[in-house]
């Protein structure tokens, strides 16, 4: 799967980027691989929080 994302070189020199259909998850890498990396970190913990998001509601 290819999702495309947005990033920027922070004034410290860290790589900042977020999943476009996700962009109020941000992360960040010390190289631009580093930062690709944790994107792809970020997505499985993003594909894996779909199957938890439900609610109980008792009566």
């Amino acid at each position: 799967m290819e999702l495309e994302y947005t990033y920027f070189e922070a004034d410290d020199g860290f790589f900042v980027g977020w999943f476009d259909d996700f962009p109020e998850d941000v992360t960040q890498g010390k190289t631009l691989d580093e930062l690709e990396e944790m994107l792809s970190d970020m997505y499985k913990c993003l594909n894996l929080a779909k199957y938890h998001k439900r609610k109980l509601v008792l009566v």
